[in-house]
C-alpha cells in the first residue's frame, strides 16, 4: 500500500481516480489546489503524486519545482490533455517521473503507477545500500604497524588522489594475497578515500557465479535474449557506471569471459546479452586474486594480455604470519569492536594468550584471527582470554629424559617455534627439579644465570605450593 497525493482542481476526475486507487489498496488523497498540494507534501511525504499541469493559480510546473525541492526523491506523475503534452514533456526534464494523458484510461493510471512505486522502491534500496557502505568506510583503516602494511597505507593514499575524470580513467589496480589477507577491505579503501567516495562500489565474487550465467550476471541481457529473459536487466559492469568494479578471485573467470571483460576494459563500453548496440560504461577497475596469476598465464588458465591490462597498480597483501606484532594489534582491534557490537563487559587477553596468538601460524589471516576472537569472546565468560579460551593453544613437544640426564625434544612434523621449543624445555625442567634452578640449568645443559634470564624473558613463574 502506497501513500498517494492527488492535485487536481477537477473534482470529480480527483474523486474518481481516487476511489479507485483506494479499491487497489492504496491510501488517497485529493487536494485541489498547488498551495495546498504543496503544504500536504511538506507534511506528509506521500510515496507518489498525481499533478495536474493546468491548475489555478500556481501552474503544475511552479509547483513541481517546489516539490522536488523540497523532496529530491519525490515520484511525481503529470497528468496532461493532449494539447499540452509538450508541457509535460518539459516537466519530465524538471524532475516529473512520467506523464500520462488525460482522459485517463484507469488500467493505464494503475500500471504506471504501479512503475513508478516500483521505481521508489529500488531507489530506496539504492540508498540503503549507499548509507551502508558510508557506514562500513567509518571502519576501513588498515590496522597495522609492521613495515609492509605501512607501505600498503602510503600507497592506497597515492592511488586515492589520482583523479584525471571520468572513473573508466583511473588505473587498474590488482591486488594479490592469500585469502583472508584483507583484499576486500583494501579495494574499499581504496574506492572510499578517492573521488568516487559518493559512486557505486560493486562487489563481484567471480567464484559464487555460475559460469553458465556469468556473462548475464557482468554484462546483463535484453528482453528475450534466452528462455526466461521476460525482461531486460543491467549487468553488475554496468550497476557500478561512475564507480569502482571489485572483481574478486578474477582468476576463476573462463577465458571467453576474460576476453570480453578485456574488451570491455579497453573499449570502455558493453553490450548486453541478445543487445545490438553499445553501451558506454566508466567504472574503474579493482581485481583481486589469490591465485599465482603469472604460472596461470604460462598454464594457458589466463590471458596475458589481460593479466597485463590488470596490473597496472599492483598490491600485494603479506599473510598474517609475516606481520610480527600486528596480529596483537588487529586482535585487540577485533576483541574491542566485538565487545561493543555484542553489548559485553570489556574483555582483555592473558600474556599466554597474546603468545598462543603469536606462535599460531594464521592459515586462514585476518579472517580467521577474527572468527577466533569472535568465538572466544561468545563461548566464555571469563574476563581474561587464554589460550584454551582461544582454542589455538600448541600441543606440549615430546619431551624425555636422555641417558645422560638431559632434556632432550623430538621435533614434529609441523612448522616449529623455536622460542615455544625454549619455553617448554624450560618449564619441563623447572618442574622435573621442583623448580631448582642449578638442577634444571644442568638438564638443559646452560649455565644458571643463562637459564634465569631465560625465565624472566618468558615471564615463568614458580605454581603455588598448595598444603
Amino acid at each position: 500500500m502506497a501513500k498517494i497525493l492527488i492535485i487536481d482542481d477537477e473534482a470529480v476526475f480527483a474523486r474518481s481516480a481516487a476511489h479507485f486507487l483506494s479499491r487497489s489498496g492504496h491510501e488517497c488523497r485529493s487536494l485541489p489546489s498547488a498551495e495546498e498540494g504543496l503544504s500536504s507534501v511538506e507534511t506528509e511525504r506521500p510515496d507518489l503524486i498525481l499533478l495536474d499541469i493546468k491548475l489555478a493559480g500556481m501552474s503544475g510546473l511552479e509547483a513541481l519545482k517546489r516539490i522536488t525541492g523540497l523532496d529530491p526523491n519525490a515520484i511525481v506523475i503529470i497528468m496532461t490533455a493532449y494539447s499540452s503534452v509538450e508541457s509535460a514533456v518539459a516537466a519530465m526534464k524538471d524532475g516529473a517521473y512520467d506523464y500520462i494523458q488525460k482522459p485517463i484510461d484507469h488500467d493505464e493510471l494503475k500500471f504506471t503507477i504501479e512503475k513508478a512505486l516500483e521505481t521508489r522502491r529500488l531507489r530506496e534500496r539504492l540508498s540503503y545500500f549507499q548509507r551502508k557502505e558510508v557506514q562500513q568506510s567509518a571502519h576501513l583503516d588498515l590496522i597495522g604497524a609492521s613495515p609492509r602494511i605501512r607501505q600498503i597505507v602510503e600507497l592506497i593514499g597515492r592511488i586515492a588522489q589520482l583523479e584525471p575524470g571520468p572513473a573508466g580513467d583511473l588505473p587498474t589496480v590488482l591486488l594479490l594475497g592469500e585469502t583472508g589477507t584483507g583484499k576486500d577491505l583494501v579495494a574499499r579503501a581504496i574506492h572510499h578515500r578517492g573521488s568516487l567516495a559518493g559512486q557505486p562500489f560493486v562487489e563481484v565474487e567471480c567464484t559464487s557465479i555460475p559460469k553458465e550465467l556469468a556473462e548475464a550476471e557482468l554484462f546483463g541481457y535484453e528482453k528475450g535474449a534466452f528462455t526466461g529473459a521476460s525482461a531486460a536487466k543491467p549487468g553488475l559492469i554496468e550497476a557500478a557506471d561512475g564507480g569502482t568494479l571489485f572483481l574478486d578471485e578474477v582468476g576463476e573467470l573462463g577465458l571467453d569471459l576474460q576476453a570480453k571483460l578485456l574488451k570491455a576494459i579497453e573499449r570502455k563500453q558493453i553490450r548486453r546479452l541478445g543487445g545490438l548496440r553499445e553501451r558506454k560504461i566508466h567504472a574503474r577497475i579493482i581485481a583481486a586474486t589469490n591465485r599465482d596469476l603469472e604460472a596461470a598465464v604460462r598454464a594457458g588458465q589466463f590471458r596475458q594480455d589481460l593479466y597485463y591490462r590488470l596490473k597496472v597498480l599492483t598490491i600485494e597483501l603479506p599473510p598474517l604470519r609475516e606481520r610480527g606484532e600486528d596480529v596483537v594489534l588487529l586482535a585487540k582491534h577485533v576483541l574491542k569492536r566485538l565487545t561493543h557490537k555484542y553489548s559485553l563487559p570489556e574483555r582483555h587477553f592473558t600474556e599466554r594468550g597474546l603468545d598462543a596468538l603469536r606462535k599460531y601460524r594464521w592459515p586462514g589471516n585476518v579472517r580467521e584471527l577474527a572468527h577466533v576472537v569472535e568465538r572466544a569472546l561468545l563461548v566464555s565468560d571469563e574476563k581474561e582470554i587464554g589460550p584454551s579460551c582461544l582454542g589455538i593453544e600448541l600441543p606440549p613437544l615430546p619431551i624425555r629424559v636422555g641417558d645422560d640426564g638431559r632434556l632432550h625434544v623430538e621435533f614434529p612434523d609441523r612448522g616449529v617455534d623455536l622460542e615455544e621449543i625454549e619455553r617448554q624445555l624450560i618449564e619441563q625442567a623447572l618442574a622435573l627439579t621442583e623448580w631448582n634452578v642449578t638442577e634444571a640449568a644442568r638438564k638443559l645443559g646452560i649455565g644458571r644465570e643463562a637459564l634465569r634470564y631465560r625465565i624472566r624473558k618468558h615471564r615463568l613463574a614458580r605454581p603455588p605450593v598448595i598444603s
